[in-house]
């Protein structure tokens, strides 16, 4: 039976995260069930823009100080890194790191920060090298949400194991979401991780995963499997089972376990979290009411499609170099997406570091979405 822990974590103070993360890891089987003497560990954070902590955009550098701890404790060699699908360049990579906090813990706590520099190409994907390199990964994935995908969380972390350029092509290859689920998952079941963390001391809800608001939450969760992991975050911000294209795609290949009656739930229970009114991305918050048999037909004729502010836009280029399809025109005149060509893969609402790419409705969307 598949094993998760939820604990309750009020704030991001060290010894709080610490205590919380090691209660979390101690329910599930202990770090010495997962880091071995002497083994080099990944630590996987989610590190998506250079954002501050406070944003919620990005694993707080505590829960990351806490891991690394927990690997060292062990005695493992830990390791950090990440590969941002909108910084291409080391240059870029390290202010990431920066940014987020995470070159500050690595320093104090003697870690070693990687950059992806090199991939190896395992079924048709390229993988950072670092990865098999280490004994194990872990995932420490921030509880979000996801305009694409609904939720993103321990499953889809793993995807930062893509380099920055890789993931542009498997966006243009895959953009509709039922399709990138299955690569999201054949990345998952390559880098499988050996246990996942989730930052859930504040989240974001809305337009994730990095457009949406915080939300305090005041969760730590963790399991060593990913897939069961997801499935209780779906079920605590009540997205149902059948909306939800990432577990559906890890139950029809049996991933990981999908149906919690089958999850051995540890610490808080489940249904005594109360999480009230957490507000998904607005790219599904209609489909939620729409019957299953009905969803397909009425998907047809929804349509969102992302535009960019002028006014509020930087011309820093970012979503233009992450445009999977190279839509995006940025220069001193204009800020424009074509949307004759998007795909609405919705990356460059993603990569925006200033919020400045927003998402309209056609007017069918709208009375749908009227809420």
């Amino acid at each position: 039976m598949s094993r998760v822990s939820i604990i309750k974590c009020s704030s991001y103070n060290t010894g709080n995260v610490a205590d919380a993360v090691s209660r979390a890891v101690g329910l599930v089987g202990g770090i010495k069930g997962f880091v071995k003497e002497g083994e080099r560990v990944l630590i996987k954070p989610n590190l998506i823009s250079a954002r501050d902590p406070d944003e919620a955009v990005c694993t707080h550098p505590e829960v990351v100080r806490a891991a690394v701890r927990l690997v060292k404790k062990a005695g493992g060699r830990p390791l950090i890194g990440d590969s941002p699908g909108s910084f291409f360049t080391i240059e870029d990579i390290d202010h990431v790191y920066e940014k987020t906090g995470i070159k500050s813990v690595a320093l104090e706590e003697g870690a070693q920060l990687l950059r992806f520099e090199k991939s190896r190409m395992v079924n048709g994907y390229a993988i950072a090298e670092e990865v098999f390199k280490a004994a194990s990964v872990i995932s420490l994935p921030k509880l979000k949400t996801h305009m694409l995908a609904g939720m993103t969380g321990a499953v889809k972390n793993t995807y930062g194991m893509v380099p920055g350029l890789h993931k542009v092509e498997c966006h243009r290859r895959m953009p509709k979401i039922r399709d990138f689920a299955k690569i999201i998952l054949d990345v998952f079941e390559i880098t499988k991780p050996r246990l996942s963390i989730m930052d859930g001391i504040v989240g974001m809800e809305g337009d994730g995963p990095t457009s949406g608001k915080p939300r305090k939450l005041g969760l730590i969760l963790a399991s060593p499997d990913a897939v069961s992991l997801d499935a209780v975050v779906s079920h605590l911000v009540r997205l149902p089972f059948q909306k939800d294209v990432m577990l559906n795609e890890a139950r029809r290949r049996g991933a990981g376990e999908t149906n919690l009656d089958k999850v051995e739930i540890l610490g808080e229970k489940i249904d005594s979290i109360g999480i009230k009114g957490f507000r998904l991305p607005i790219t599904i918050r209609g489909m939620l009411a729409v019957p299953d048999f009905a969803a397909e037909f009425i998907m047809k004729a929804v349509d969102f499609r992302p535009f960019i502010d002028e006014k509020k836009c930087k011309k820093c280029g970012i979503c233009k170099n992450s445009c999977p399809v190279d839509v995006i025109t940025i220069n001193e005149d204009v800020s424009r997406i074509d949307n004759k060509g998007c795909i609405k893969c919705f990356c460059c609402h993603e990569v925006c570091p200033y919020k400045a790419v927003y998402v309209k409705r056609n007017l069918f969307t709208k009375l749908l979405w009227r809420n």
